[in-house]
């Protein structure tokens, strides 16, 4: 059963809120042990749906599988490791009821001081004060730019990126491989955040990684509906997690950010994977004066009508298939 062919259609995410349908579904989490991750897992179990939680975290991920009861399981997964990763997806087969994959949630992430900005030593730059540029931006280490080059850490973008691109072509293997079924689901969400959008300064690998996200589901969306797969994405804004120290969160609050709610984040999941025609959108999860229900279609995907980038856009839809072949 193909969906239909995607278009620029907003969604009102506050009209979906009937989750009997996700009963007995078998759920993937990555990063699914803490935070967020663990907030859509206690959801989706309460909603009767049967969650694997796939996190490098044994020790919490074996907390929250506990406290979750019969209905989850938790497997130790580093989400850049393959044949982890496979396992993960074997292990929820096995575990649900019927033997399925209906919805996977690639959520692991990290986020962290970003080692492709290491300056100290003389700044080339027209500023000769280390000190300063380590006190307008405090997340870069420290390297002498009169040394030799140093190789970067690139766990973020390892973990964010490909351990995305791992679980996305894992779920579109396991959906494929079971029959279209009405009671069957094929929802694959894609956890990205607002730096997918806005420049991040200070932490590139992080803003790759998520804009990376935000590509990949749009290259998806083009071609995953005739599969009859869903794929969409989530973008909260700055949510009370551990990932956010106690300090980063006071100095937010200083500077009069205010804060989405962790269980808006888990309702706009459960929303998006209980509505089977949502393909190709991207949610941001905002505070409730931004949207009633914490939750807002970006509508910021496509290309408005004036714009010469829609013209490109147009033009690349078209000739893709050609590029692919030729390549």
């Amino acid at each position: 059963m193909a969906l239909p062919q995607y278009k620029d259609s907003p969604v009102d995410l506050s009209t979906i809120v009937d989750f009997s349908a996700l009963s007995r579904k078998s759920v993937i989490i990555t990063g699914g042990a803490s935070g967020l991750g663990k907030a859509y897992a206690v959801s989706f179990v309460q909603s009767g749906s049967f969650v694997t939680i796939a996190d490098y975290d044994e020790v919490a991920g074996k907390k929250t599988a506990a406290e979750l009861g019969g209905s989850a399981q938790f497997v130790k997964c580093d989400v850049r490791d393959w044949s982890q990763q496979v396992a993960v997806f074997e292990a929820a087969v096995r575990n649900s009821p019927d033997r399925s994959c209906d919805i996977v949630i690639a959520n692991a992430g990290v986020v962290g001081v970003d080692s492709l900005l290491n300056f100290q030593g003389p700044i080339h730059s027209g500023d000769d004060s280390p000190a300063r540029a380590l006190a307008t931006n405090p997340m870069l280490l420290t390297e002498d730019a009169d040394g030799s080059p140093v190789k970067p850490d690139l766990k973020i973008i390892e973990v964010n990126l490909l351990g995305s691109a791992y679980t996305s072509k894992l779920a579109l293997h396991y959906f494929r491989r079971q029959p279209f079924a009405e009671t069957r689901d094929r929802c694959l969400i894609l956890k990205a955040s607002i730096a997918a959008y806005a420049d991040q300064p200070g932490s590139p690998q992080y803003n790759a990684s998520k804009w990376g996200s935000r590509g990949l589901m749009r290259s998806l969306r083009r071609v995953l509906w005739k599969e009859g797969i869903g794929v969409n994405l989530v973008a909260p804004w700055y949510v009370r997690t551990p990932i956010l120290s106690d300090k980063t969160v006071e100095s937010l609050q200083s500077k009069g950010v205010k804060f989405a709610t962790v269980d808006d984040c888990a309702m706009a999941m459960l929303r998006i994977a209980t509505n089977k025609e949502i393909n190709g959108r991207s949610f941001a999860i905002v505070p409730r004066d931004e949207a009633p229900s914490g939750a807002m279609d970006m509508a910021h995907d496509d290309y408005q009508d004036g714009d010469y980038l829609k013209d490109w856009q147009a033009v690349v839809l078209d000739t893709a298939q050609a590029v692919v072949e030729y390549a």
